[in-house]
């Protein structure tokens, strides 16, 4: 993609008199393309990124980005409300910002638009409005109290799209972290309160008698909601790639400003075994550095004629047994059935106040690789020792490589787990 200003004007809107084509549409330039997103939101057909220059969409079928005109009321301070998957609406919550000065004029609320974000409209004004879902079945549920700071205490209910709302709070519990459709109950939302430790709140049906329970840790075990082949990861510290208009595509953000900078690659998308061969596949760790990506103090010094900051990639260790797969896990789905196991080198340590009966976690050995953007790790991975491959048939099957805390003390090695793409694995009878 050519990330140049430029005007594309439709053919049949210019005639031999010279007449003015029908519509603009304006590419960013280099300089906005490559600062960093303060939002993302990937919907059916296009995707919606805000960044300090405004707000852009791409079509997913060309991935070339434009800038939409929004009303001057519209402040892009805030974030996208989340929506169901199939749903052709955008929502925007807009927030008033608590740094600088407010912009006369600007009016805050929920934005609606109903056509890829071409036109908006104001459907619920205050200045307040924390995160907000819309539910399957039309309900629109919001927090409020947002203060620049905290997420808000109030959660309310609108089943006229913000014409009218409810609270349904209850009892005020403290500052609310989250709210996302309950998956126990349709046409419900829990939503999650921090105290010390994260609790969960649902409720059983519309009266919303609210059930405390603590909430579930994000642990390799714990992957409620998310679908079986999800690009998850989890990580403690390493450097995360930013995204930015120039490199979305490029990388799987999905509706995230930042992804590991790692990832997991398949030498290729479809290998063919016979049957009783080992299924031993070449796999690959990369590791991803995007030296343009600006965040808004580089930016601010090469808008005042400062010479382009050069970024350096920070060093990454990775830990590996090139002979073993104590670091390696599968999830497969063969003729309908689904199996996962996650790398026993990345498993957390249980908790026990019983020293006795909680045995020390297991130290793995592991060799160090210094992991660069041009020198990627790779080796060859045994499949069949993960999973069962002993059927004739074609297998969708996915990669997971993790370190977890339980390997020993080794300053500076990369701990987390990532997954890769989804391949393709064919055993010929």
């Amino acid at each position: 993609m050519r990330l140049t200003l430029r005007l594309i004007v439709t053919a049949f809107a210019m005639t031999c008199c010279g007449t003015l084509p029908s519509f603009v549409i304006v590419e960013p330039t280099p300089i906005e393309a490559n600062t960093m997103l303060t939002e993302v939101m990937k919907r059916k057909t296009y995707v919606f990124a805000i960044t300090i220059d405004g707000l852009f969409r791409a079509s997913l079928a060309t991935k070339r980005w434009e800038r939409i005109q929004t009303p001057p009321e519209l402040p892009l301070n805030g974030t996208f409300a989340a929506l169901p998957a199939q749903s052709p609406l955008v929502l925007f919550v807009a927030r008033r910002s608590y740094i600088g000065k407010p912009i006369p004029g600007q009016r805050y609320g929920l934005y609606l638009s109903r056509d890829h974000g071409t036109s908006w409209e104001l459907i619920s004004q205050r200045d307040d409005f924390g995160a907000a879902v819309l539910d399957q079945s039309g309900v629109l549920f919001a927090v409020t109290g947002h203060d620049g700071l905290n997420l808000g205490k109030r959660l309310l209910r609108s089943s006229n799209m913000g014409k009218t709302w409810r609270d349904i709070t209850g009892t005020d519990r403290g500052w609310i972290e989250g709210i996302e459709p309950d998956p126990n109950h349709p046409g419900l939302v829990r939503f999650y309160i921090w105290s010390v430790r994260s609790y969960l709140f649902q409720a059983d049906d519309e009266n919303y008698r609210w059930k405390e329970s603590v909430a579930i840790g994000t642990d390799l075990n714990s992957r409620q909601n998310k679908p079986f082949f999800s690009r998850d990861s989890w990580y403690t510290g390493g450097y995360r790639l930013s995204a930015t208009l120039a490199n979305y595509f490029e990388y799987d953000f999905e509706n995230n400003l930042r992804t590991t900078a790692l990832d997991v690659v398949p030498l290729v998308e479809r290998f063919e075994f016979a049957k009783d061969e080992p299924v031993k596949i070449g796999v690959r760790v990369v590791y991803h550095f995007d030296p343009n990506a600006l965040d808004q103090t580089d930016r601010k010094k090469l808008e005042e004629g400062h010479p382009r900051p050069k970024r350096q990639a920070p060093r990454v260790l990775l830990g590996d047994d090139p002979d073993g797969v104590d670091f390696w896990g599968l999830r497969v789905e063969f003729a309908g059935s689904k199996s996962e196991k996650y790398p026993p080198a990345s498993a957390p340590a249980a908790e026990s106040k019983d020293a006795k009966s909680n045995p020390p976690p297991r130290a793995f050995k592991f060799q160090v690789f210094n992991l660069t953007p041009s020198d990627p790790y790779e080796r060859g991975v045994d499949l069949s020792k993960l999973a069962d491959f002993s059927k004739a048939g074609e297998y969708r099957v996915q990669m997971v490589y993790g370190l977890g805390t339980c390997t020993g003390a080794v300053r500076n090695v990369w701990h987390g787990f990532l997954t890769s793409p989804v391949f393709t694995v064919v055993i010929r009878p």
